[in-house]
């Protein structure tokens, strides 16, 4: 009797072993790779690896599009590294939720008071009962969790990639931009000069000298202003990038990729958002989770019920071995402050994914609007307004050869088209940033997410 006593509670005890897994970034890596074709890597040990700082060395030496750069802030990043080790918690918490918890044993002594008599003792050594039922309860919770930290860490992820390519694209554009400004400045500085010869001999009067001082002031006053936003823009890819000092990076002349979108059916685009939003699922799997969570609050959960072994051995020197069972009763607590706590988060959690789907698709709806708006002002400039200041400029110097105007009416048509050329760059720069979160409101680069069925999958009820 005694021999079977102590086998079933070895066996109560060592059931709740569990091995240790590695934590699984391949689901996250996958899912990168689908969403916007790019690599990225959980560093779990405490070296840098060789080939991959080797590979960022080669990209930085190079002329940046926003692929690398993209490429480039997920290698390189040590907030990936952050983001990733919610993976190592998650994982811990499952492993955790997989173990039955130590037994607990109590002694008594007692010294008798004649010398004939041995010392009683009595033990007792119990493990808690509710774990046979309570650790698979707790292994759904917590594999709901890991799911949820998965689409967490991804999405968190796949918004640092956008983050970065519109950081490239705004300051690419700032420096097409500075380009066409400094061209104005440099036109206004001759005009100006021109002007001040003619004020000097009585051609030009003070109004017009003053007006063209003005304009001069104010082209230079913008090359200023845009420097700033440079030098803002140019940190800020630094940080997204995890650069640690002032490198100096290569960029284009000018922004090399042509548009690329010519408008798309906008229900289609809603309804890949909803299947594709990862934060989306995170806040769908918050539900889950709460659901599960409520199994754990059950009345029977709050008996803290124990059995074990207990032995006594008597002042006479006899001994005896027996069960023990220990726990509460629930008649006070019986977790109904618990289960209402768990219906209000899950009322909430419902609630915020209602929210997160009417901001998705507000988001959807107001990059495209946003694209189509860029489309049709960057086809008007290319269409109509620059090459109508082409000609304007053509016609300006064949008129002024044969002293039809004079050179202060060209140099002011050459500075309007130089002015609608960096306006162009605006536009441009505007439309690059609304197809940035075009893709970011979709869940990953539009093109890919047409051909993919599914990028991640999990166990959801």
């Amino acid at each position: 009797m005694k021999k079977q006593v102590l086998i079933l509670f070895m066996s109560l005890t060592v059931s709740g072993c569990t091995r240790l897994h590695q934590a699984d970034n391949d689901q996250v890596s996958t899912t990168i790779a689908n969403r916007i074709d790019k690599h990225v890597n959980w560093n779990e040990s405490c070296f840098e690896d060789p080939c991959i700082t080797a590979f960022i060395q080669a990209l930085l030496s190079q002329t940046l599009t926003s692929e690398s750069v993209t490429q480039i802030a997920l290698l390189k990043n040590p907030q990936v590294q952050a983001t990733f080790e919610e993976l190592g918690i998650a994982q811990a918490d499952l492993v955790e939720a997989g173990l039955i918890s130590n037994p607990a044993f109590e002694v008594e002594v007692r010294y008798p008071h004649v010398k004939k008599l041995r010392t009683n003792i009595e033990y007792l050594v119990t493990a808690t009962f509710l774990d046979i039922f309570l650790v698979p309860l707790r292994k759904r919770l917590a594999t709901a969790q890991l799911e949820q930290a998965k689409r967490k860490v991804a999405h968190e992820i796949l918004n640092l990639a956008f983050e970065v390519r519109q950081t490239y694209y705004e300051l690419l554009g700032e420096q097409q931009k500075l380009k066409y400004t400094r061209s104005i400045v440099e036109l206004t500085s001759i005009h100006g000069e021109i002007v001040s010869r003619q004020n000097k001999v009585g051609n030009v009067n003070h109004l017009d000298f003053q007006q063209m001082l003005a304009k001069f002031f104010e082209a230079k006053l913008e090359i200023a202003k845009e420097q700033t936003q440079i030098i803002r823009l140019r940190e800020k890819l630094n940080r997204l990038l995890g650069l640690s000092e002032d490198t100096c990076l290569l960029f284009p002349e000018e922004v090399l990729e042509e548009v690329d979108y010519n408008g798309f059916d906008l229900c289609a685009l809603e309804s890949i958002a909803l299947e594709e939003r990862l934060d989306l699922e995170e806040a769908r799997f918050e539900v889950i989770r709460l659901r599960r969570m409520l199994g754990l609050k059950d009345w029977w959960t709050f008996t803290n019920l124990k059995a074990g072994v207990s032995g006594e051995r008597d002042s006479d020197g006899l001994s005896s071995v027996g069960y023990g069972v220990s726990g509460e009763i629930p008649i006070f607590n019986f977790g109904q402050a618990a289960r209402m706590r768990i219906f209000a988060q899950l009322r909430q959690a419902q609630d915020r994914y209602l929210a997160l789907e009417i901001r998705i698709l507000s988001e959807v709806r107001e990059a495209h609007k946003l694209v189509m708006a860029d489309l049709e002002i960057i086809n008007d400039y290319r269409e109509r307004i620059i090459p109508l200041q082409s000609k304007i400029l053509s016609s300006s110097e064949e008129l002024y050869n044969v002293m039809g105007i004079g050179v202060t009416r060209l140099l002011e048509n050459k500075r309007q088209e130089f002015e609608a050329y960096r306006n162009l760059q605006e536009i441009l720069k505007d439309y690059w940033v609304a197809r940035v979160q075009l893709d970011k409101a979709l869940g990953g680069y539009l093109f890919r997410l047409l051909f993919q069925e599914g990028c991640i999958t999990g166990a959801i009820e």
